[in-house]
């Protein structure tokens, strides 16, 4: 191999490089919108396409999931477990609605636990049901206290 060829084989490998660091390294951040961050990472992917390195789909909607800003990691989780396969278009669209409806900042409550806690006060054969009406991605929730008649069961 001549030095030419040598100096043309190195030029073609770095840019190669750079794009598997780049796509790697990508971390989504909260002030950008979600579907433009995705965006960036689906063309990153192609310019690993392009230098023949194609990531099978089904890693790449992970990757791309795994690099959303803090605030939609409640969001991330439900498409983990999704069942079925979810494309690259498939996860644009999702996110495209969530941003539509406006739970980037999930102020709405994204997740609803009700938990049965037995009250000692109560009267036999009753419980008193404290229910979680909300929780954020912040960790802070709305709790409502109701006595609820559980009997017979």
């Amino acid at each position: 191999m001549g030095e030419l060829d040598r100096k043309y084989i190195t030029e073609e490998q770095g840019p190669e490089k750079y794009s598997v660091s780049k796509f790697i390294r990508y971390q989504m951040v909260e002030d950008r919108s979600v579907a433009e961050q995705t965006h960036e990472i689906i063309n990153l992917e192609h310019a690993l396409v392009d230098a023949e390195m194609k990531l099978p789909k089904k890693f790449l909607v992970m990757s791309i999931v795994d690099k959303f800003p803090k605030s939609w990691e409640n969001f991330g989780m439900a498409l983990k477990y999704l069942k079925g396969r979810l494309s690259p278009d498939d996860l644009m669209i999702a996110i495209s609605i969530e941003e539509e409806h406006g739970n980037q900042t999930h102020k709405m409550p994204v997740v609803h636990w009700i938990k049965l806690c037995h009250n000692k006060k109560a009267k036999t054969g009753q419980a008193v049901v404290n229910m979680v009406v909300g929780g954020s991605s912040d960790g802070s929730t709305s709790r409502a206290t109701e006595g609820l008649s559980l009997e017979g069961r």
